[in-house]
């Protein structure tokens, strides 16, 4: 049974999450917030397994709120229900792992349920198994600058691109990877990056604009104001569902 608590100064939100939870059989409710004070006192005593958080919150902030509970010795699995899309990078910043606008639908909602039972699941798999089986998901990737090697935060990464049989990762410099784009795709959060072409990966939470392009494609124009990326013509459908275009 996983515990669940819900957090957002909206009494119709909170009823609608609390109606869609209540058809599981696998999850329990253990208390509903009003205020982002009100949550973090309640997730240090009750210890939810999930917590669904609203950003624009009297007290604490959501993102605010994420960052105390990143820091806790036992932090929960954060899904930001939020009316603004333009927190998305912050929020996983923080550690969240889903991010739903409002208005919802149950379908959402179900589908980032099924992705935290996975998520939760696995962690108790690991955290049981015996110490020379256990392992830890490294989820930073390593690229080359001048001869020195650093760990990205995948939310740093604006795009990553194949040129002249080099693969580079671009924040705000150009690096180099030693892997392939088939690799780098598999080390990635799913959830946060798209191959929108054979020779790109784009974050996307970076997208500013997305451009009608020849062929019936699109040309996406990322938030650093300079770069542009194609979609190929494969990945045109895919795209248009990911962003609901």
């Amino acid at each position: 049974m996983m515990r669940i608590l819900v957090a957002d100064d909206e009494k119709h939100i909170c009823e609608e999450l609390e109606y869609i939870l209540k058809q599981y059989d696998d999850f329990q409710i253990v208390a509903s917030c009003s205020a982002g004070d009100e949550a973090l006192d309640s997730i240090c005593r009750l210890q939810p397994d999930i917590v669904f958080l609203d950003i624009a919150m009297p007290g604490l902030d959501g993102i605010k709120l994420g960052h105390y509970l990143k820091n806790l010795k036992k932090s929960p699995y954060i899904i930001y229900i939020t009316a603004y899309d333009e927190h998305a990078v912050e929020a996983f910043k923080v550690g969240a792992k889903g991010y739903v606008l409002k208005p919802f639908t149950e379908e959402e909602i179900k589908e980032n349920l099924e992705n935290a039972l996975k998520h939760l699941n696995k962690e108790t798999v690991v955290q049981s198994a015996p110490p020379e089986s256990s392992c830890r998901e490294f989820t930073r990737i390593s690229a080359e600058l001048n001869g020195k090697f650093l760990l990205l935060d995948q939310e740093d990464i604006l795009m990553i691109y194949a040129e002249n049989r080099s693969v580079y990762i671009r924040c705000e410099n150009n690096f180099r990877s030693n892997f392939s784009l088939t690799e780098l795709e598999k080390k990635l959060n799913p959830n946060m990056f798209f191959r929108c072409h054979r020779n790109y990966i784009i974050n996307l939470y970076r997208i500013k604009e997305v451009a009608p392009w020849f062929n019936n494609t699109y040309l996406l124009r990322m938030d650093d104001e300079t770069t542009e990326v194609p979609v190929s013509r494969t990945k045109v459908k895919e795209l248009k569902v990911i962003i609901g275009m």
